[in-house]
């Protein structure tokens, strides 16, 4: 039997029934991690899980990164990392290299989608599909998202699934383009297509409490109380943020989930759960 597979139990095929049924024709956005992309065993799974959710009828866009590619990419080059409030400060040269580096990346997911009989867009840099302008001076090529090209969307084709690497275009003619937190994109990008579900796959179970127990489900006021003690801190702190600013935004569910074997599926279509979901105070949304 293949692997990368998902097979459902008979106990569970009414519920999965029942989440197509609400989130089909509904657009998904996807971020996966470079901690994740760098087990190479994950990625049928994860990608078997995504053609799964556009054959039952939801649109996906995947988003990626690559931190622990570049930084690799970087040390073989003896350039040198630094860092301000944990955002890489990208020379002219990093860009360049970041734009290869996640290029790659892009065509490694391309080639296991395409192996599994689906087609796939890449809407790099070149295509203007996300543009970007200068987050701060000091920090060099980094961007903040300011514009997506929804037009893009309307007319791809059922079996198409959408890749987005997090090197972006400039919004001023003449831009090299910008390094851009791949969350912040995904987070961006689910704001303006007001997405049903912004998903954040990593490399732990979700958020965790002061005794390391994972928080199923979590107000946006707890969030800025963990963060005060220190709770919440280091990279976990952009992937929170990004979340309540995407339901802040319109976004129905933001969801942090590890990037285990079919995760997707066992979030999005069973009642199990895995991860944390984010909630508006007071509300389940």
């Amino acid at each position: 039997m293949d692997k990368t597979k998902f097979n459902i139990s008979k106990p569970r095929l009414e519920e999965v029934i029942t989440y197509v049924n609400a989130f089909s024709g509904k657009w998904f956005v996807i971020k996966i991690g470079g901690s994740v992309l760098n087990d190479l065993d994950l990625l049928p799974y994860l990608i078997n899980d995504v053609i799964f959710l556009k054959k039952v009828g939801i649109n996906v866009i995947l988003v990626h990164g690559g931190a622990r590619q570049l930084n690799a990419a970087m040390k073989n080059k003896h350039l040198q990392i630094n860092s301000i409030n944990g955002l890489r400060v990208t020379s002219e040269e990093v860009l360049e290299l970041a734009s290869e580096v996640f290029a790659e990346i892009s065509l490694s997911i391309k080639k296991e989608i395409e192996k599994q009989n689906y087609e796939c867009l890449i809407l790099g840099r070149e295509t203007g599909f996300v543009k970007s302008r200068q987050k701060d001076a000091s920090l060099g090529f980094v961007g903040t998202p300011e514009i997506v090209d929804v037009s893009i969307l309307k007319s791809l084709a059922d079996n198409i699934i959408i890749v987005v690497p997090a090197v972006t275009a400039g919004v001023k003619r003449g831009d090299a383009g910008f390094n851009v937190n791949a969350d912040e994109v995904a987070g961006f990008i689910a704001s303006k297509i007001k997405a049903e579900k912004l998903i954040l796959l990593t490399d732990v179970e979700g958020v965790l409490d002061e005794k390391g127990k994972l928080l199923p489900r979590i107000t946006v006021s707890q969030v800025e109380d963990l963060i005060k003690l220190r709770v919440i801190h280091s990279g976990m702190i952009p992937k929170v943020q990004t979340c309540i600013k995407a339901l802040n935004s319109g976004v129905k569910k933001c969801h942090i989930i590890k990037g285990d074997s079919h995760s997707l599926i066992y979030k999005i279509l069973t009642d199990k759960g895995v991860g944390t979901e984010f909630i508006i105070d007071n509300k389940i949304i």
